[in-house]
């Protein structure tokens, strides 16, 4: 654990993501996005690597200089899972679990965002954000939309009947009372006591120990894949699913996205990160999307009312 600020520092806010070898190119690209979204001059952007050697260091190294930022990099100090079961999962699922033994303790403000997240406009109104008291804000998840498939995944994780549940791919945090109310070491506990319970082992564990307790945000501060339609002006896009902007196979709707990948990653380390689609691929996702707009009209109108709703002055 990092100390506390002696007397007279004053506490910050901070962006934070996780990541393995593996999407370092898209984590760094993450907080990028944060740092030319904020207007604040105290923000601090902190990366916890899971286990990455020196030659990912020196991409990381090469990736900022480029781009004239810094990055804190965190080394994700993996615990002892002896006696504990993990299941099907690896240690990087349950990282961001351990961000209270991770992290500086003089953060005011933590914004978390996954690795697979674009920051498309300003974040000073999320910090400024009232949480009334609340140890987080987050948007719901897309399958809050579906009350018979939210109710399963609800029901598996022992949660009540009308909780809601949230996405955890972004998440504002008052990281003192976070930690001050032990909600990760909880959540950490309950993930080991049956770890083959959870499909979305870090989520699933978060919303069951902060159950009632976190504020709902609006939509456009986490505008997944499947709701990102519905939602007029994101500040938060949220790639999820399997298909992400990098790929070969962009989706349509992420072409814009897929671009910043692309230019950003440009006279990097990770110039090929991004694929470059070929035009029989572009236009297969044109139609692809056209179609999935036709044949998926009723679920999107679902999705579309649910959602909707959930768009309020909050946040903006």
């Amino acid at each position: 654990m990092l100390a506390v600020p002696s007397h007279g520092e004053t506490a910050s806010h901070g962006v934070i993501t996780c990541s393995d070898r593996r999407m370092l190119p898209a984590a760094c690209c993450a907080l990028l996005s944060a740092k030319r979204n904020v207007g604040m001059t105290s923000v601090r952007l902190f990366l916890l690597a899971i286990d990455i050697d020196e030659n990912a260091r020196e991409q990381i190294k090469i990736f900022t200089r480029h781009h004239g930022f810094d990055i804190e990099v965190v080394d994700f100090v993996s615990p002892s899972f002896e006696g504990q079961g993990l299941g099907r999962w690896p240690a990087s699922a349950v990282a961001r679990l351990y961000m209270d033994e991770q992290l500086p303790s003089d953060i005011d403000r933590l914004l978390y965002l996954d690795a697979d997240t674009l920051v498309v406009s300003g974040l000073d109104a999320l910090f400024d954000i009232d949480l009334k008291g609340q140890p987080l804000a987050a948007v719901d998840d897309f399958l809050m939309a579906f009350p018979h498939n939210m109710g399963v995944r609800i029901a598996q994780i022992g949660m009540a009947p009308e909780s809601r549940y949230f996405n955890s791919g972004v998440l504002l945090i008052d990281w003192a009372g976070l930690k001050r109310r032990n909600f990760l070491k909880d959540a950490r506990a309950l993930f080991f006591r049956d770890s083959n319970r959870y499909d979305c082992p870090d989520q699933d564990a978060l919303n069951v120990v902060t159950e009632r307790n976190w504020l709902p945000l609006d939509p456009k501060w986490n505008a997944q894949t499947g709701i990102l339609a519905f939602v007029p002006k994101p500040a938060i896009l949220h790639f999820t699913g399997p298909k992400k902007p990098w790929h070969s196979r962009v989706q349509f709707m992420h072409r814009d996205a897929h671009r910043f990948y692309k230019t950003e990653l440009a006279g990097t380390a990770w110039a090929g990160f991004c694929a470059t689609p070929s035009v029989f691929a572009n236009i297969r996702s044109l139609l692809s999307h056209h179609l999935i707009n036709v044949t998926k009209q009723r679920k999107h109108r679902t999705t579309q009312r649910y959602f909707e709703a959930q768009q309020t002055p909050r946040g903006t």
